[in-house]
């Protein structure tokens, strides 16, 4: 009886740990432009979380474009610049020089084997 209240509590203790939340929120590591681009391969197809400021079409000089699309927007952090194929629904002209949450996935264009950030979604950042 003993051991299978011990195993109980065990499997209980570790079963609520599994996933750490802070603040009702789940938890995740942010990336750095800086980081990304240096390390372009290593991040290809993986799930990265930046938090940055959304540039819009006014995309700094250091910034390469992936010539993907003709609309490409750009983001930045205090690290640097990187081009978004997809916006998450923002708008280039008035969201312009907000920060944002967002998340997507590094891919790297064929065309000018450049880095740039495939969004999935973007949050706005109080």
């Amino acid at each position: 009886m003993r051991r299978g209240t011990i195993l109980f509590l065990f499997l209980l203790l570790f079963g609520s740990c599994s996933s750490v939340k802070v603040n009702g929120e789940a938890r995740f590591r942010l990336e750095t432009v800086a980081k990304i681009k240096r390390n372009c391969k290593e991040f290809i197809g993986r799930e990265v979380y930046l938090r940055a400021t959304y540039l819009g079409w006014r995309c700094n000089k250091g910034c390469t474009h992936p010539r993907i699309t003709r609309s490409d927007s750009c983001i930045a952090d205090r690290t640097g610049c990187i081009y978004l194929l997809g916006t998450g629904k923002l708008d280039p002209i008035t969201d312009k020089g907000k920060e944002f949450l967002f998340r997507g996935r590094v891919e790297i264009s064929p065309f000018s084997h450049t880095c740039y950030i495939k969004v999935e979604k973007v949050d706005g950042v109080k």
